[in-house]
């Protein structure tokens, strides 16, 4: 049983097209990293009135030689869609314990596809920041209370970024959770409003 529906949205923060000849190349490691920045959190419905528990997670991430991504005409060999690497952005839920201790949540484990847009001028490094939107059904996740994200990605050379683990997330909480664990909850609205309004430019499914 399907658990629940991811929605990928990719702004590209590119490097300049020119820069002058004293002006210092920034550089970072071919390896990509990602970044959990914040997630917003709430009760809302989905496009079939259902309720559900709305999570958008914001993230940054930076790869060196700004091969990260993926056309939709990779779709042969490594990137074919029987493939580990058919997808690049991978997250994971676990619940925290009792005993402060965490287990995975298979059926909240997200598989998505960032598409690819190549860097421009001389520095080659691609940034991008991108908003993953996951729908759970209230009556799945209603038995949880305290959530954690791992993440990595893959870029187009196979290379794997490490994985970076959110902060706690209480998942019952209606508002904004930080990467240092800040928070900003507010009472909870009723079903249908979703009072952060983000917009989702670019989407693939999610599993």
């Amino acid at each position: 049983m399907k658990k629940f529906l991811g929605i990928l949205s990719v702004v590209m923060m590119l490097a300049a097209g020119m820069i002058s000849s004293c002006e210092k190349l920034e550089t970072y490691s071919e390896l990509p990293e990602v970044s959990f920045l914040s997630v917003y959190i709430a009760d809302t419905v989905d496009n079939l009135g259902n309720e559900v528990k709305l999570q958008r997670l914001k993230l940054e991430v930076i790869d060196g030689d700004g091969n990260l991504g993926l056309n939709a005409s990779d779709s042969t060999g490594n990137f074919s869609s029987d493939s580990l690497y058919t997808n690049n952005l991978f997250i994971t839920a676990s619940n925290k314990e009792s005993d402060g201790t965490y287990r995975t949540i298979e059926s909240l484990t997200g598989k998505y596809r960032i598409p690819y847009q190549a860097p421009l001028g001389q520095n080659k490094y691609l940034k991008a920041e991108i908003t993953v939107k996951i729908e759970t059904p209230i009556a799945f996740i209603s038995s949880y209370d305290t959530i954690r994200y791992e993440i990595h990605v893959i870029d187009r050379a196979l290379n794997i970024s490490p994985t970076e683990i959110s902060c706690d997330i209480p998942i019952k909480e209606h508002g904004s959770v930080w990467a240092d664990g800040t928070t900003s909850f507010v009472e909870k609205p009723k079903p249908e409003e979703d009072t952060e309004n983000t917009e989702e430019s670019e989407t693939t499914s999610g599993e």
